[in-house]
């Protein structure tokens, strides 16, 4: 997902950075030596009218704005015709006020802004006029007509700080501007974020150093506190109170350029300054007069109030179209959050303990397409290696999931393998390399438009996604990374990563299963092997010190049978011979068994093999022909093992199986269902006989064990076949059901 740059550590008040910004309002020029002496002499108690008349009319242009002043105010004098009537009508107070009005616009007229300043002049002075005018006509209807004249120049002054730190940081001011327009925040808040001081603050210092009465000074540095900020007893209280609701409504007329989207109820910042409100609505109807009789005040001549307030209302149109679009965006968007919401409550709820990884990604797949409002979603997790994918699909169709190997259909899958890593930004991104096999697997999905992925990932890492195309709404609505989408993708990934853990420990838990089995199996190998190895010890001790015995016997025996006369004891000696042989026989078997000869392993064509095993046995065993049947799935298979011991293991069974039949019913078969690919040969010899218990199919390869009638062998054909059948590398096991039949599978090693 893609990370937003940090923004710089805001600066504070009281820093040193703002105060070297606030170092730079001393760049500023001074007050004109008109307005200095002005102020000396209306702060002198020896100070007379003339004294304030001749010091104004010693500047021509000045004296005529301080008479357009005079004509301008609601005092019934349009006959003043000199500075000295209009003192006396308007009051030293009134008179300097208008001066240092007139002085201040005059100063910052002078300073010409520079490149890249993002504050529009004209703007900013229909604004402060605005507020100007509204405030002169607020102070007359709070009884305050006499200080009509303060209100107008305390309104027209109150926002100087955006001048001052337009002129002296021309660039960063037309950045906090620029940032403010696209945030809607607090001006201030934007300032002291980027600057370190707010326009409050700064316009404060300049009104300080120039020396303006206090009543100006606070409401350029107060003006947009709240109005139970003020105490009664604060001195500018109600010059302050004036202003801020003079303020709000030029704003809620949009006149100009204030920097402030947030507006406040009209009504409500009436009563908080002690205004009736049905008095805001008298001030608005006068505001474009008043405006009008104004504008050559501060240089915007030829500007009707008409115009002024149709250039408000058609930007309140363009603002108020720009918000409708924003709040109908946001409305949508908001609609495809609360989507995300909900199928995060659905996909919790749809969940199972028993989901496969592709089930999961399936569920996943349906969050998607609904959230998305698409036809076709594709949910997938790809293991480590990259080589195989889980995926589940989710269309308007019916849903279908599917495990498949990637590295048979793509050749880029060292990308697929390393696309895990890749930043995958929100959930409307191009789909990734690693997306490449599901993508080729699922190309027959009812889909179309540029393929994209919505993420899904554990521990931070993507193990998969969910793939969709199309162009629509949604798409376009999502942000690069909202919350929302973070957490959908988390969850999958939770979901997907839990799923895969419980498939882990199923296989680890068949594993466990599996590996118990064949322990036992094992341990049951290994105690027959043992068993043999002592039957090894046994028997080679057997050979040594039974068979000498046993040869004497027979050659005494023999003596004996020579050289008796009678019958009866001829043939005594004759049989105590034959169980002497009989009884070395045994021995050689038992010999044979535990100690076989080393194999020497030869290449056998089985067709042929068998073919040759089955007419020797027809012309030894006295089956009819057709009674032992050779199938072969596969007549190329070979094995590879001992000519001669493979045709002992295959006399032992067929020997069997012939006996526990009968030579008239006999029924054999020998097959195989092995191919010419395998790397190992299972033969079957099947009879149609008697079949095994299973207590005696459980002991029929044991040495010496025979469920026959006593006399008819000694149990050493089993055994010998499959003790040979281990000694080739392969092995030798029964099925056999009673009334049925007996099964023997000879698995030997394949011939390359």
């Amino acid at each position: 997902m893609s990370t937003a740059s940090q923004p710089a550590e805001p600066c504070t008040l009281g820093s040193p950075r703002a105060e070297l910004i606030l170092a730079q309002l001393e760049q500023l020029p001074t007050l004109p030596a008109v307005a200095t002496r002005l102020l000396e002499v209306t702060t002198s108690d020896a100070s007379s009218a003339s004294d304030v008349a001749a010091i104004i009319e010693m500047d021509q242009a000045l004296t005529a704005k301080v008479l357009a002043l005079v004509r301008s105010a609601s005092v019934g004098a349009r006959e003043a015709s000199t500075v000295s009537r209009a003192i006396v009508l308007l009051g030293f107070e009134s008179v300097r006020n208008a001066v240092l009005a007139v002085q201040v616009y005059e100063t910052f007229r002078s300073v010409e802004p520079q490149d890249g300043a993002g504050l529009d002049r004209e703007e900013f002075w229909k604004h402060s006029l605005a507020v100007a005018c509204a405030s002169r006509l607020v102070a007359e209807r709070m009884d305050l007509r006499k200080r009509s004249g303060e209100a107008f120049v305390c309104g027209l002054l109150h926002d100087l700080g955006k001048m001052a730190l337009d002129a002296c940081l021309p660039k960063s001011y037309a950045r906090v501007l620029q940032q403010t327009r696209a945030s809607g925040r607090c001006l201030c808040d934007v300032e002291s974020e980027l600057l370190g001081v707010d326009h409050t603050v700064a316009g404060k210092r300049l009104t300080v150093r120039w020396k303006l009465p206090q009543p100006i000074v606070d409401c350029v540095w107060l003006h947009h506190a709240p109005p139970g900020f003020w105490p009664d007893s604060e001195p500018s209280a109600e010059m302050l109170r004036v202003v801020h609701v003079a303020d709000q409504i030029v704003r809620h007329q949009r006149i100009g350029f204030s920097g402030y989207a947030h507006l406040e109820p009209l009504d409500t910042v009436a009563r908080e300054v002690g205004l009736d409100p049905g008095e805001i609505q008298p001030i608005i109807q006068a505001l474009p007069e008043e405006i009008e009789r104004n504008c050559e005040l501060v240089g915007l001549n030829g500007l009707s109030g008409t115009e002024m307030y149709a250039q408000a209302v058609s930007e309140a149109n363009a603002e108020l179209g720009r918000v409708n679009i924003a709040l109908a965006t946001a409305n949508r968007r908001l609609g495809v959050r609360a989507r995300c919401f909900d199928a995060l409550g659905r996909f919790t709820r749809d969940l199972s303990l028993d989901d496969s990884v592709a089930t999961t990604c399936q569920t996943a797949a349906k969050c998607v397409r609904e959230v998305l409002e698409v036809e076709t979603a594709v949910g997938f997790f790809c293991d480590a290696g990259g080589t195989v994918y889980h995926a589940g699909a989710s269309t308007t169709n019916g849903d279908w999931i599917d495990v498949f190997s990637g590295s048979k259909l793509s050749a880029t899958d060292e990308r697929c393998r390393s696309g895990r890593s890749a930043v995958v930004g929100g959930a409307t991104s191009p789909a990734p390399p690693m997306a490449e096999p599901v993508l080729q697997h699922f190309e027959s999905a009812p889909w179309s438009g540029l393929p994209r992925m919505w993420p899904i990932t554990h521990g931070g890492v993507v193990i998969g996604g969910v793939l969709y195309r199309g162009e629509c709404d949604s798409v376009e609505l999502i942000p690069p990374a909202p919350s929302e989408i973070e957490a959908l993708a988390v969850a999958f990934g939770l979901a997907v990563a839990g799923a895969v853990d419980r498939t882990r420990s199923e296989r680890l838990y068949e594993g466990l299963a599996r590996a118990n089995r064949q322990l036992h199996e094992a341990r049951a190998e290994l105690i027959r092997t043992k068993s043999i190895a002592s039957i090894a010890e046994v028997a080679a001790g057997a050979a040594h010190e039974v068979n000498n015995p046993l040869a004497v016997i027979s050659g005494r025996a023999q003596m004996l049978a020579k050289s008796v006369e009678d019958e009866e004891q001829k043939r005594a000696a004759e049989i105590i011979q034959e169980h002497a042989a009989r009884a070395s026989a045994i021995i050689g078997e038992l010999v044979g068994y535990a100690k076989p000869d080393p194999p020497d392993p030869k290449v056998i064509p089985m067709a042929e093999w068998l073919e040759g095993l089955r007419q020797q046995w027809e012309a030894s065993s006295g089956l009819k022909p057709g009674q032992l049947d050779v199938t072969l799935s596969d007549r190329r298979i070979r094995a590879c093992a001992d000519p001669d011991q493979l045709r002992r293991i295959f006399d032992a069974l067929l020997a069997n199986a012939a006996e526990s039949t009968g030579s008239e019913n006999a029924r054999l078969r020998i097959n195989s269902d092995s191919a010419t690919s395998d790397d190992r040969i299972v033969v079957r010899v099947e009879d149609n006989g008697a079949g095994m218990a299973p207590e005696v199919l459980e002991h029929a390869a044991d040495p010496f064990f025979s469920h026959r009638a006593a006399g008819r062998g000694r149990g050493m054909g089993l055994s010998q076949a499959t003790r040979l059948a281990a000694n080739n590398g392969g092995r030798l096991w029964l099925e056999s059901t009673p009334g049925v039949g007996t099964t023997a599978y000879v698995e030997l090693p394949a011939a390359r």
